[in-house]
């Protein structure tokens, strides 16, 4: 086994992801985790909404390649982790508070490769 395959975790098989491209990961060193796949890319971001904290990992990637908020349907970009849309629905009118504000913090994202038909953690 080299450096390389020892310092990567195994997160996800891709099989697993089901129709929302997009699963919670527990157990990484860097806590939860949003695992997915985005326009046949693999990703893996902080799982936590920086609106109101949903969990992303139970939201879904559009068919545009965003990960949507379950809560309120914010949209991120999962490859730079900036959100891109704020909040919709009853918090529509606050979107671009929020978009400013703790949207502005963008979320972490970590370097995955699919490896073996999973999704792996990387360095």
């Amino acid at each position: 086994m080299t450096t390389f395959e020892q310092s990567s975790v195994r997160l996800v098989a891709v099989d697993d992801l089901g129709a929302s491209q997009v699963v919670v990961v527990e157990t990484t060193a860097h806590g939860a985790l949003a695992v997915g796949v985005s326009a046949g890319k693999p990703f893996a971001v902080s799982n936590r909404c920086r609106h109101l904290l949903a969990s992303l990992g139970k939201g879904h990637v559009t068919d545009d390649g965003r990960l949507q908020c379950p809560w309120h349907a914010a949209l991120f970009d999962v490859g730079s982790g900036a959100m891109v849309r704020g909040p919709q629905g009853a918090f529509k009118p606050l979107a671009g508070a929020v978009k400013a504000t703790t949207g502005a913090r963008a979320l972490k994202t970590f370097p995955v490769e699919v490896r073996d038909g999973a999704i792996w953690l990387v360095g």
